[in-house]
């Protein structure tokens, strides 16, 4: 099959958008009562872009800040809805996990593990894996964060491995903000219920924060038309989509001293037949499960001048139960990581405009062990019993200085020792200009690694093969010239273009094209280019329009071919509306995911998605509620299915019109 024709990147752009930006510069500004409160609306603080908090205009990135007040007027429900709300980031679900891709990367079969996810900027991301858990299985309840910086490009020279495409951090909300007790009870499609707990005290100068949640889904049957014409079932799986979720939060803070603590365990039905398993079949499922202890402490030595130290205790528990057929029998596979997180950091303000943090991050995996044996069968399968350790650590450095008024650099650089023992220097480059009053204008350069995780370098079993050699670790080299311009204090407009090449890319490839024989491997070199465009309004009244649009085209290097699971294009509009009764507000999303390719290189077309919330939330009243419809309209569309389903599956279909209604109580 022939590659889609090449078409200029701006060709989707909506007409509305580019009518929009030039003429909402000239919008009229707002009240001066109100200027105060739309500035904190659009300046929101950000920590992730240099560990340090700081205003997102003046950051060495092009940051997005989604709020707690986003959440619940769009009626988002997880991490990666959240996320699917930023520019330049899309999604896909294959009914097991859903993936984070951005700006054009994301390869079936992978697990989001060039993405890094922070958690009040204790790193997520297991050590067996190293996946970025987006989905139901991500350990945090969404009702507790208070905002999700996204930070786009390469982040190694902070973060080291994993921080290639982006660094995901989760601020959670406070005691203060929480404001006391609440209870709240959801009911949605599919059988699905929820029920959440929070409390934030406040003990003299102590903060408690308590917050519980457990919900199930019983799922609704699928239909998978491959599998009708191949004669199996009927193409129906019934009760095999199921899932439940239970998640436990405290965090105590006493002065400089923060402890935290997060327990979560995910259990999900895996419908689809994935790694030639029986279809259809009740049994194949998997268990995810997390735990975090969390210790920091952060003291201020003398004016201008502070220190840093974290220790993280962190475990991952993935239980699998693969039905395969009476011959080899039922695949139970067991991974268990655990690890010990260290990082201390100094930050020095220095006269004339200069910043400095030099800071030692140490990872010490205490254990990865994988095991595997088949039960039930008359041949099975082989056993696997992996037990490894490794460590890793990473010395860092940020400089920030001020060349002249209105100029600023950042220079950063970090020297890692991989869980491999190679080393790896990443370096970082940011120029800011302050061109006018509000608008700052940044050149952005930087690299970004990835070393093989446990799961794609140590494992094999009867759908994976080994590696033959030993993998190597991707790498990133990223530039971007980024736009962030405060036209108002109602009205922000931002743009950027830039472009990356990706380096010995790791990807789980098929084995002389049999489905049950996948191993991973470097298969060669990307090359990417896009440009995004977006513009945020808020209106005296309260209103608020967000609206993006996303060109990128990413390309492998040896045959200039275009990149499976790679829109071409999106387009995202969020419109938040306060409406005259009982202080409710009413939140609309829509959007438009362009083109893109399967794994087979099959085209699947371009389509939209809308979403409507309502809230209600009467003055003085302890009792809320909102109701949420997803998908509106019913669209039709599937997302890319991976290598494990080829190939019978090669694509997946995404659920049709769903509701959620939500009840909350104060107390």
């Amino acid at each position: 099959m022939q590659s889609p024709k090449k078409t200029p990147l701006c060709r989707h752009a909506p007409w509305w958008l580019a009518l929009a930006m030039p003429v909402m510069a000239w919008a009229q500004a707002a009240p001066a009562d109100d200027v105060d409160d739309l500035e904190a609306l659009l300046n929101q603080p950000v920590y992730a872009a240099s560990k340090f908090t700081q205003d997102a205009a003046g950051a060495p990135a092009a940051v997005t800040v989604l709020t707690a007040g986003d959440i619940r007027a769009y009626g988002w429900r997880s991490l990666a809805e959240v996320l699917n709300g930023v520019r330049g980031v899309y999604l896909r679900y294959d009914r097991f996990y859903n993936y984070a891709g951005v700006r054009g990367f994301s390869r079936p079969g992978d697990f989001s593990s060039r993405l890094l996810v922070l958690v009040d900027g204790m790193r997520v991301n297991d050590n067996i894996y190293d996946q970025a858990g987006v989905g139901p299985e991500f350990p945090l309840d969404i009702g507790l964060i208070e905002r999700v910086e996204f930070i786009p490009g390469p982040g190694s020279a902070l973060y080291g491995s994993n921080a290639v495409l982006g660094v995901v951090n989760i601020v959670t909300k406070s005691a203060a903000s929480l404001a006391g007790g609440s209870v709240a009870l959801e009911l949605g499609s599919g059988g699905s219920r929820a029920l959440s707990l929070t409390q934030g005290r406040e003990f003299g100068e102590a903060r408690l924060v308590l917050a519980a949640r457990a919900e199930s889904r019983s799922g609704d049957d699928l239909y998978f038309p491959e599998y009708d014409k191949l004669g199996i079932h009927g193409g129906i799986s019934a009760d095999a989509d199921r899932q439940t979720d239970r998640k436990l939060y405290a965090k105590w803070n006493d002065g400089d001293l923060t402890l935290a603590g997060l327990l979560s365990r995910r259990f999900k039905g895996i419908p689809t037949g994935a790694f030639g398993t029986v279809f259809p079949s009740t049994d194949t499922s998997a268990v995810d499960s997390y735990g975090f202890v969390d210790l920091r402490w952060q003291h201020e030595l003398e004016a201008g001048s502070e220190l840093f130290v974290r220790a993280t205790l962190g475990e991952y528990v993935f239980g699998g139960r693969f039905a395969y057929d009476s011959q080899q029998g039922l695949q139970q596979l067991d991974q268990h990581g655990r690890w010990l997180g260290l990082e201390t950091r100094w930050q020095h303000d220095i006269a004339g405009g200069q910043r400095l943090v030099l800071g030692l991050e140490a990872q010490r995996n205490l254990e990865q062990r994988q095991q595997s044996h088949f039960v039930g069968g008359s041949v099975g399968g082989p056993q696997v019993d992996i037990d490894a350790s490794s460590q890793r650590w990473g010395l860092f450095v940020q400089d920030e200085l001020t060349l002249r008024p209105g100029l600023r650099t950042v220079l950063g650089a970090r020297l890692d020792r991989q869980l491999s023992g190679e080393r790896t220097a990443t370096p970082r480059l940011a120029l800011l200009w302050d061109a006018a009053p509000g608008l700052v204008l940044k050149l952005l350069d930087g690299r970004a690694y990835r070393e093989p995780n446990a799961y794609e370098s140590q494992y094999s079993d009867n759908a994976s093969q080994p590696q033959p050699l030993a993998l190597r670790s991707e790498t990133l080299r990223a530039t971007e010239l980024a736009l962030d311009w405060r036209v108002q204090p109602n009205l922000r407009l931002a743009a950027s273009v830039y472009r990356y090449k990706v380096h010995n890319l790791i990807e789980q490839v098929n084995v002389d094209n049999d489905p049950n024989a996948l191993l991973y491997d470097n298969v060669g070199s990307v090359n990417a280019r896009g440009l995004e465009l977006e513009a945020d309004y808020v209106g005296a009244s309260g209103w608020r329009l967000r609206g993006s649009w996303a060109g990128q085209r990413a390309r492998t290097v040896d045959d200039g071919l275009q990149l499976g699971n790679s829109p071409d294009s999106l387009t995202k509009l969020n419109l938040s509306l306060p409406l005259p009764a009982w202080r409710a507000r009413m939140g609309l999303e829509w959007q438009r995911i362009g083109r893109r390719l399967t794994v087979a290189r099959d085209t699947l077309p371009a389509h939209e998605v809308t979403n409507l919330t309502l809230q209600f939330a009467p003055p003085g009243a302890r009792l809320s509620w909102s109701a949420s419809v997803y998908n509106l309209f019913d669209s039709h569309y599937a997302d890319p299915a991976g290598p494990e389903h080829a190939p019978t599956l090669d694509t997946l279909a995404q659920d049709g019109r769903q509701w959620r209604l939500q009840v909350a109580w104060q107390f």
